[in-house]
């Protein structure tokens, strides 16, 4: 059951809405569960029509697990994306009609399918810049609708860094999957950071963005009033979990994935402090 979780990307999901939840209460602002409904859709349809596509472009069948599950149930899955999308932009249009929320959020939308397809079908030699550019989007769409809900001018400065610490463990999450993904990815034809550089030069790579998201995070205790405390260490636990699977993987030669995603879902407990 928690395998079905993950290959069908809920894990990701219920992460992107604990990100918005995050950026919510650092901004202050309360958002209706219809907001957390759309993300939700819209994360969903994105992952898995990345899963489908990387799916599909394969002569025979994947070796990751994820993709294998795509291939295998490949209609089921292009049907209820189908679905699912469709029932987004309905409920979306229904509520929201012309107006700065639906025009942000397809633009975003628009640009993060424009650089999906632009990466995965043209420029595989900027395959490099693959997991930033995931980061980058994914930073951008759960702190989208707080920015748009803030009645005040300028948000505090707490916001703009905490977004910048979430690229920190994001971006850190991302390319310790691709290090760990590199010989499958290999196999199948898929390019990532690892591919491009190898293993050796990523692990170095990701040593440094360590180093620096580390001191980063911990930087903010005395950047920030301590009303900030709460969420400060939680992306700090977020980094260190990412972290600490990395170096376990070294130790035990594995990681545990749903570790690393469900961390993600950390910015809930929020909700009871």
């Amino acid at each position: 059951m928690l395998r079905l979780f993950q290959y069908l990307s809920l894990d990701v999901v219920l992460g992107a809405c604990a990100g918005m939840y995050f950026f919510a209460d650092v901004a202050g602002v309360a958002l209706g569960m219809i907001y957390y409904l759309l993300l939700a859709l819209a994360v969903w349809s994105i992952y898995t029509l990345d899963h489908l596509m990387d799916a599909q472009s394969m002569e025979s069948l994947p070796s990751s697990p994820r993709h294998r599950f795509h291939r295998e149930n490949f209609h089921s899955l292009r049907i209820a994306l189908i679905v699912v999308a469709i029932a987004g932009l309905a409920i979306a249009w229904q509520i929201f009609r012309i107006s700065s929320f639906s025009l942000a959020g397809l633009g975003l939308g628009g640009l993060i399918l424009f650089n999906m397809f632009l990466m995965k079908f043209s420029l595989q030699k900027f395959a490099v810049f693959k997991e930033f550019n995931i980061s980058i989007f994914y930073i951008m769409g759960i702190m989208l609708v707080p920015i748009l809900f803030y009645r005040e001018d300028p948000l505090h400065k707490a916001f703009w860094l905490f977004g910048l610490a979430y690229l920190f463990v994001a971006l850190l999450n991302l390319w310790i999957l691709s290090w760990v993904e590199l010989e499958s990815d290999k196999r199948d034809g898929f390019a990532s950071i690892a591919t491009v550089l190898g293993r050796k030069k990523l692990t170095f790579l990701i040593a440094v963005w360590m180093g620096v998201g580390l001191v980063f995070i911990l930087s903010l205790y005395w950047l920030l009033l301590s009303f900030y405390y709460i969420h400060i260490s939680i992306l700090l636990i977020m980094f260190l979990i990412q972290a600490l699977q990395f170096f376990q993987y070294f130790d035990k030669g594995k990681v545990a994935r749903q570790v690393m995603e469900a961390s993600f879902m950390l910015p809930f407990l929020l909700i009871v402090f």
